[in-house]
């Protein structure tokens, strides 16, 4: 028996691509920024000055924003070229992305407090598993497998949302 594969649309196609790219790219950079932070600490501790609650909190408003912003800027290009075509559902007004701002940069800011949200849910379950801390090593493969799985769904969110902007019916205006 064989089975047809359905091929994907230019949407799923530039989703599964944009995001798998700023994911391995974010994945990556949190892992060299980690351990150029804590490369002198044998034990990174879950609290104070110098934890992985300050370290979790900045970086995940920081990548929330900046997938956001890369990830919209690409997609916005993406419709202007035809590459994409514009989400046109009848119900688009009632789904919680469209409620997101329009603008890029008030977008990149709900979307990177949504990152702080995300890691706030984080710690919450370190302190549930009773984690006070993390060996240096240890904490640089999870924060690259959380930027990896932050930047994923960000850069859904975003992509999902830019792709219902208007872009080319303000370009012709």
């Amino acid at each position: 028996m064989k089975f047809k594969i359905m091929p994907l649309s230019l949407n799923y196609r530039f989703l599964l691509f944009t995001g798998a790219l700023l994911s391995v790219c974010a994945g990556s950079i949190g892992a060299v920024l980690t351990r150029a932070l804590w490369n002198n600490y044998d034990i990174v501790p879950l609290w104070g000055q110098e934890s992985i609650v300050t370290h979790l909190l900045s970086s995940s408003f920081v990548l929330g924003a900046l997938v956001c912003w890369t990830a919209t800027k690409a997609t916005r290009n993406a419709l202007r070229s035809k590459q994409v075509l514009p989400l046109h559902w009848h119900l688009k007004s009632q789904t919680v992305i469209d409620k997101l701002p329009a603008g890029t940069l008030h977008r990149a800011f709900m979307l990177g407090l949504i990152g702080m949200l995300i890691a706030g849910i984080t710690l919450l379950l370190f302190r549930y598993r009773r984690l006070e801390n993390l060996p240096s090593e240890d904490f640089t493969v999870f924060f690259a497998i959380y930027c990896v799985l932050l930047s994923g769904a960000i850069s859904v969110m975003a992509i999902y949302r830019a792709l219902g902007d208007n872009v080319l019916h303000r370009a012709n205006a």
